[in-house]
């Protein structure tokens, strides 16, 4: 049994065009930390029955592209700085709730709150208020548009400078619609 979670990882070239945040109250997440979580499953994780699970997922392919900073639990009193979507967020949402309903009867059933697809760039100590840098970092798109075509079964190895993500598996998605 393993600490893992199910995510969406964006193209390098997405990747490469993420702001470098270099403020003092936020921790920034590394590069090989960047991913979109879909669902965490805890420190109990059977990676190859949830990897099988995965591979009946029914949501095709679809585009995405980051922008919109943000901050939780607010702007005002942040502890999580992050990037959200401008486009995809249907896509990822329909892909949360696709995988929770997919891993559910092996004991992983998602969270209760909303879920809200975003890309974490750093970590407050303590509650922040981050509006200045969030008005800063303004709304442009970041990166260009691209294809979400698979889900990525990470395992998540705790360390003294932080978490390590290991990639374990890779479910490919169903082809989108042809395009006209």
């Amino acid at each position: 049994m393993t600490r893992a979670f199910v995510a969406v990882r964006p193209p390098d070239s997405v990747l490469d065009a993420v702001p470098a945040i270099d403020v003092p109250s936020v921790r920034p997440t590394t590069r090989e930390q960047w991913h979109i979580t879909l669902q965490f499953l805890g420190n109990a994780a059977d990676i190859d029955a949830v990897t099988d699970a995965l591979q009946r997922l029914e949501v095709r392919a679809g585009t995405a592209q980051l922008g919109g900073p943000g901050a939780f639990p607010s702007a005002r009193r942040a502890t999580v700085l992050w990037l959200g979507l401008r486009e995809g967020s249907e896509l990822l949402t329909a892909l949360a709730a696709a995988v929770g309903e997919r891993l559910t009867p092996l004991g992983h059933p998602p969270e209760t709150r909303r879920f809200h697809p975003h890309l974490t760039l750093g970590r407050c100590r303590a509650p922040t208020d981050l509006r200045p840098l969030l008005e800063v970092l303004g709304d442009p798109p970041v990166g260009e548009v691209w294809t979400v075509a698979e889900v990525v079964v990470y395992e998540s190895r705790l360390q003294r400078a932080g978490a390590q993500y290991v990639p374990r598996a890779a479910v490919t998605l169903p082809a989108g619609p042809l395009l006209a």
